[in-house]
């Protein structure tokens, strides 16, 4: 029996179990959602509501957004009332794949390409492009599109890629005695001046500085993020037969002797998550930081002194490795339409209003966050100052996570393991590679 085919079947029994208990959240709903309900489309005149899944009603940095992009579909669809579902991000797939089994799925959901694969392994996605025409499927940016692309078929729409660059506190290497002003132009770079940062010890409260922040907590982003680095040493996870080939070679090697030199020398901080991690380049006690185009507004709102502290940092594309190319990953937030929703008209409607350019530009002036259709990337509104064309930039050369499997999102969590082994537990690369990659290959069946 094929994984996926487990998957769907385990989450059935116990969405039979659970679907009460997932459906009685506590969250409620946003500004813009109405109480109502109806169990099929709504006659003309009439209102329909349609649910939405999605993290970012629940997170500080986005809830706003959130609230005026409902506001604004709203204003434009009389007809048309959403109710949020937040879920936070921790919870989200399993919730939603739960949910959905149970046959309470929302009428659109939030993915990411981590949870997509898991949601079209399940037979949660709905095949997109059917749904909110051609046109607008062939608008998707190239390597966005390939990314939610099945067995030939497109099955989320992308919302927001989210290439990740490199942020610098300009006032910590001022502090270090380097050049402000100059970021690191190659990787190697980019290690000197993480440890020369470093070196500063610690700030005037005591607190320690650390050079530059890699994730280290036991999770699938971090998963992600060590394939991201593993790119810059000339890394792949698989190969065109969808056979694993990241312990191939010296990459995935050379990859975890950079985290041991960087965690396990102090230079990053052990054990921290993202969300961390960005509060210690927002308090000033880090120095570099690879984060994504939400990253400005996250670093005013965590600093406390908003639009003034952009003096105090700046961005660039990820400098060059091992492969002489700036490597990244889309760590792409996307929308998919449940197969088991009940107002797929309605949710169309909702999908092709937020990836419109109306829906972007309010999203982009608000949190920085950039496009994935060519059309509304390209508009002058979303390349408005230097921030903008970095990641615009940086979106040339960002790769999509090969999360066609639906164990993409297993295996990255499962990976971090080895960032833990080599910083934690004092074990080899090596050794790391040898304990850990059998069980990701097992997850493939491989």
């Amino acid at each position: 029996m094929k994984p996926w085919k487990k998957l769907a079947q385990g989450m059935l029994t116990v969405g039979l179990v659970s679907m009460m208990a997932a459906c009685g959240s506590n969250e409620k709903p946003e500004a813009g959602s109405s109480s109502s309900s109806s169990a099929s489309e709504a006659p003309k005149g009439e209102v329909t509501e349609i649910t939405f899944a999605n993290w970012i009603s629940v997170e500080d940095g986005t809830k706003e957004a959130y609230k005026q992009l409902i506001a604004d579909f709203e204003s434009k669809h009389p007809n048309i009332k959403v109710k949020s579902l937040g879920i936070p991000f921790q919870q989200f797939k399993d919730q939603v794949l739960v949910n959905s089994a149970g046959g309470n799925a929302p009428d659109v959901s939030m993915a990411n390409q981590n949870f997509t694969a898991a949601f079209v392994g399940a037979k949660v996605a709905s095949p997109i492009e059917e749904l909110v025409g051609a046109d607008l499927v062939n608008d998707i940016v190239e390597g966005s599109r390939s990314g939610v692309t099945y067995d030939g078929q497109v099955m989320a729409m992308p919302w927001a890629p989210h290439p990740s660059a490199l942020f610098w506190n300009k006032t910590l290497f001022a502090k270090a005695g380097l050049d402000s002003e100059k970021p690191p132009a190659t990787w190697d770079e980019m290690i000197a001046a993480a440890k020369a940062v470093a070196a500063l010890g610690k700030d005037e409260n005591g607190n320690p500085i650390y050079g530059i922040g890699e994730t280290a907590a036991t999770d699938s982003y971090t998963g992600n993020m060590l394939l991201r680095t593993s790119l810059s040493y000339g890394g792949k996870f698989i190969d065109e037969q969808g056979k694993i080939v990241w312990d191939e070679g010296t990459a995935l090697t050379d990859t975890l002797g950079y985290m041991k030199e960087m965690i396990g020398g102090g230079i990053s901080p052990k054990g921290s998550d993202m969300k961390s991690l960005r509060g210690m380049f927002a308090n000033g006690t880090m120095g570099l930081l690879i984060d994504g185009d939400f990253g400005r507004t996250n670093f005013r709102n965590m600093s406390g002194k908003g639009e003034a502290f952009d003096k105090e940092w700046g961005v660039v594309i990820v400098p060059p490795g091992k492969t002489g190319r700036s490597e990244t990953v889309f760590t792409e937030h996307q929308l998919i339409i449940p197969a088991g929703g009940k107002h797929k008209e309605a949710a169309a409607e909702f999908v092709k209003y937020l990836v419109s350019k109306d829906a972007m530009l309010i999203y982009h002036q608000l949190n920085g966050i950039m496009s994935s259709l060519t059309s509304v990337a390209s508009l002058p509104e979303m390349n408005e100052d230097d921030y903008a064309s970095v990641f615009n930039e940086q979106m040339k050369t960002a790769s999509p996570l090969p999360a066609s499997n639906p164990k993409f999102d297993n295996a990255m969590k499962q990976s971090s393991d080895m960032i833990v082994l080599v910083t934690d537990s004092n074990k080899s690369t090596e050794e790391a590679i040898t304990l850990v990659m059998p069980k990701i290959k097992a997850l493939y069946d491989q």
